[in-house]
C-alpha cells in the first residue's frame, strides 16, 4: 500500500526540464537552411567554391617546364628556400617544391647540402 510522503528532490530545479531544451548551433544551423534564403546561400557557395576550384587547377598552368637548371644544395637550404628563389613569379610555391620533388626523384623533403638538383623552367 503506497502512502503519502512529503519527500522533496534535493535536485529539483537544479536541471531544465525535458521539454525545455536549447537548441545547438548546428540544430539552429539546419533550421536556418531549410529555409528559402538559407536554400540560396547553400547554392551560391556551392557554385564559388566549385568556380575556384576550378580556377585553381588551370592558375598553375598546363604547359611543361621548357628547360632545366641544375643549382647545388648549399648548408641551410630547404626545398621551400630553393624553390621560392626559383620560382616562376605567378606560380605557387608548393606546386613548384612538386615539380622540383618529381623532376628529381624525391620521395620527401629531405635534401643535403652538396646535393645537385633539377629545377624546372618555364
Amino acid at each position: 500500500m503506497m502512502r503519502y510522503t512529503t519527500y522533496r528532490s534535493i535536485y529539483e530545479g537544479q536541471f531544465q526540464e525535458e521539454g525545455h531544451k536549447e537548441n545547438t548551433l548546428w540544430e539552429r544551423t539546419v533550421e536556418w537552411m531549410k529555409t528559402r534564403v538559407g536554400k540560396m546561400m547553400l547554392v551560391i557557395l556551392i557554385f564559388v567554391s566549385g568556380w575556384t576550384g576550378a580556377f585553381s587547377v588551370f592558375a598553375g598552368g598546363l604547359e611543361k617546364p621548357i628547360a632545366e637548371k641544375n643549382v647545388i644544395v648549399q648548408p641551410g637550404d630547404s626545398l621551400w628556400s630553393i624553390a621560392a628563389t626559383y620560382k616562376p613569379e605567378k606560380m605557387d610555391t608548393r606546386a613548384y617544391i612538386s615539380s622540383i620533388s618529381e623532376a628529381n626523384g624525391l620521395k620527401g623533403p629531405e635534401i643535403q647540402a652538396g646535393d645537385v638538383l633539377s629545377l624546372p623552367l618555364w
